[in-house]
């Protein structure tokens, strides 16, 4: 408190703490009243076999209705599971989308090579010839030729209207 004093010392004003004064112990004495106990009801077997069944029946609705709940919460927790899943699910398909798309471009310009290529003819095998014809030669028909029709002189627009002035 000396520290309270120095702070108010500074203003010229001094405060008092006064310490409360113990009070005088007060002796309780404690008063002990004895209840009368009450008898414990007296049950018959058949009472205390009907009570056993009914507590047996109890524990076992009990122990049926905590099944039920546990599957039911188990349903839940399996559904909440896969709907996160397939959040996430969604989630990495949209971050992979462009690498998707990129490999379908890839694989597409491949199938696009590969039918560019040429295919190999498929090769005949030989036919075998009569020993007949081994000995003759064999020629093949000639071919008519075609005779070629003269080409027509293709003439420029200038010639074109020089032709059709006189007209």
């Amino acid at each position: 408190m000396p520290e309270e004093e120095e702070l108010f010392e500074e203003k010229n004003v001094k405060v008092e703490v006064k310490e409360p004064e113990p009070e005088p112990e007060k002796v309780i004495e404690e008063i002990k009243e004895e209840k009368p106990k009450k008898k414990k009801r007296q049950l018959t077997e058949a009472q205390k076999e009907r009570l056993r069944e009914n507590l047996k029946r109890g524990r076992e609705t009990s122990l049926a209705n905590r099944k039920k709940k546990k599957k039911l919460k188990d349903i839940e927790k399996e559904e909440k599971s896969r709907a996160e899943d397939e959040k996430i699910f969604e989630n990495l398909k949209k971050k992979l989308k462009p690498k998707e798309l990129q490999e379908e471009n890839d694989r597409l310009k491949a199938e696009l090579a590969e039918l560019k290529k040429p295919k190999p003819k498929p090769e005949r095998p030989p036919t075998p010839t009569p020993d007949v014809a081994e000995n003759q030669k064999v020629e093949a028909p000639k071919m008519p030729t075609i005779a070629e029709a003269p080409k027509k002189k293709v003439l420029t627009m200038k010639q074109k209207r020089n032709m059709l002035k006189g007209l």
